[in-house]
């Protein structure tokens, strides 16, 4: 899957789901739906055709742009480009010819083998929300893509601005590529698109402690390391933390909005906006203190050596230039495993790109053929 914008997405015909909003182009299956199996669907066929030409036949890929950044907008919808192999080669290499201009064949090709590794290593796990009952594509590879770039877009400049004007939400890492370039173009989008990311990233680790956490309450190895007296557990209770002083934060209703009655669970969801410091603290020494004292783990070091600062700038309304290139240059001499990406985040980030990259930046490489249009 190559994510192309903001909640549209390129991915193979092997997994087509009539749920999705979506443009079907493909020989076997670009084709209008019947009118049974269409009111059985949640999705909306929005353009479909047995090639990449007949789909854009009198208009171009701009239009296509367009009308779908026109429908996500409108219906707030993922929306999927679903091709077989030759509409996929095709549609991605006039895609990347048309928003990376300085794009040469050598770096296309890398481009793609990377694409095609990060689409085998993700769609072979549990992580794929749609059925993967077909990998043969993947697993076959994209084979010889030169003709597909050698074919021009036919763009003119005056379309070209229309494509700007959109403001599409470019794909996070090659916003990221496009800065570490030296451009300042996407700035404000990546400082955007970036804190979107670390809040998500924060709420996902302190909400996976938390629920551990809540599972190991009867657990007496658990209690005895923490120095928690059985007697303050009372399951019964909506917030069965509230009362525990080292957990104090992971009970703070401030934090973790809880349910009003008690049989919809004690799920909390996250909310660390606008959170104080002392708060943003607190909550890093709950999590360091569980795994150190009960999991045994010193994470003290990178990247956790960063948490609570960067806690402190998610918790921020808005992250300031000096904020995003202090991160930037923290995560391309350190990198990690998902730099402040959450791993659930993988259909709109593609991480192996991303790090290659932060990579490339490190060992101080000319990233200008990333840069975006």
């Amino acid at each position: 899957m190559l994510h192309l914008f903001n909640k549209v997405y390129l991915e193979f015909d092997e997994k087509i789901d009539i749920n999705y909003d979506r443009v079907v182009i493909s020989e076997q299956y670009g084709k209008m739906m019947s009118i049974e199996l269409d009111k059985l669907a949640y999705g909306e066929l929005i353009a479909y055709g047995t090639s990449y030409d007949e789909v854009l036949a009198g208009s171009d890929l701009v239009q296509l742009v367009k009308r779908l950044k026109l429908h996500g907008d409108n219906t707030g919808k993922k929306i999927f480009v679903y091709c077989d192999k030759e509409a996929y080669k095709t549609f991605m290499a006039q895609w990347f010819k048309v928003i990376l201009p300085n794009l040469d064949l050598e770096t296309f090709n890398a481009l793609v083998n990377m694409l095609v590794y990060n689409e085998r290593a993700v769609s072979n796990t549990q992580l794929s929300s749609n059925y993967s009952l077909k990998l043969q594509t993947i697993w076959d590879g994209l084979g010889d893509v030169t003709k597909y770039w050698n074919r021009e877009p036919g763009l003119t400049n005056s379309r070209l601005e229309l494509l700007k004007s959109l403001n599409l939400g470019m794909s996070y890492e090659f916003l990221i590529a496009d800065h570490l370039s030296g451009s300042s173009k996407y700035t404000e989008q990546l400082k955007s698109t970036m804190h979107m990311f670390m809040r998500r990233w924060f709420k996902e680790i302190l909400t996976d402690n938390r629920q551990m956490v809540l599972l190991n309450l009867t657990n007496h190895r658990f209690l005895t390391a923490m120095g928690i007296d059985p007697e303050l557990v009372d399951l019964t209770r909506l917030d069965p933390l509230a009362g525990i002083d080292c957990l104090q934060y992971y009970a703070d209703d401030s934090i973790w909005e809880m349910q009003s009655e008690i049989d919809k669970g004690i799920f909390g969801i996250c909310k660390i906006e606008g959170i104080s410091d002392e708060t943003a603290h607190g909550l890093k020494e709950t999590l360091f203190n569980v795994y150190d004292t009960f999991e045994g783990m010193n994470i003290d070091r990178s990247p956790f050596e960063s948490f609570e600062d960067w806690l402190k700038i998610a918790a921020k309304d808005s992250i300031t230039t000096q904020d995003l290139d202090s991160i930037l240059e923290y995560v391309t001499n350190k990198p990690f495993d998902t730099c402040l990406v959450p791993r659930f985040d993988f259909q709109n980030v593609n991480f192996v790109l991303l790090q290659y990259f932060l990579s490339q930046k490190f060992k101080e490489k000319d990233l200008s053929k990333f840069r975006l249009v």
